[in-house]
Parts: structure tokens; sequence; C-alpha cells
């Protein structure tokens, strides 16, 4: 895994040392995604995690059994921003933390 990105850094809080340490390989974290999500649609709150999910797949010699696909293509884009604005701002970014956050905008947005 060679891609680094000193922003990502500091937006998700992890070093490159801690992913070595801690960190599981692209083939070990394709392969349990390919598992969890098999057959699914998946909603991302960024057009950046489609390049991201692309990298780690490529770096495993994986092909996903999964789509991801951005908010705008569930709800369009006017009721995405709308979405995004109620969003939590936060200073790390947590995949589960940011999940957990954009289903409750979105059950927020369409209660409203």
């Amino acid at each position: 895994w060679t891609h680094w990105s000193f922003d990502a850094q500091d937006m998700h809080g992890l070093c490159q040392d801690q992913l070595r340490q801690r960190g599981d390989t692209p083939v070990a974290v394709a392969k349990q995604m390919n598992q969890l999500f098999a057959g699914q649609v998946l909603c991302s709150d960024s057009p950046q995690d489609g390049f991201w999910l692309d990298v780690l797949y490529e770096a495993a010699e994986l092909m996903p059994t999964f789509e991801l696909k951005p908010l705008e293509m569930f709800v369009g884009r006017e009721a995405a921003s709308k979405i995004y604005r109620l969003l939590p701002t936060s200073r790390h970014h947590r995949a589960l933390n940011d999940a957990t956050a954009l289903m409750n905008a979105c059950r927020a947005f369409f209660k409203a």
C-alpha cells in the first residue's frame, strides 16, 4: 500500500505506523467487505470514497461484490445538499460514526 495522504491522515487521526501495527492488509479488508456487503448497494457521503475503494481493491487484486454509490444517486443533488448540511461537523473521520450520522441526517431530512 503506497498511497498516503497527510490530509487524510489528519482527517482520520491515524498515521502510517498505527496502521502498520494495528491495521489489516488490503486483501483482508477487501475480503471482509465482500463477505459483509455481497450483492448490496452502499451509500457514500463522499465521491472520494469510490476512488479509495478502487485503490483498495486494486491493491488486493480483487473485485468488489457490492456497489458503492454517492448519496446524490439515491436522493438527487438538491436533497443530498440539504442532507449534508444536517451532518455534524467532526475533526476525525470514522466510518461507523460517519455512516450513523448520514443515516440520522437522512431520517431527519425525510421526517421534515
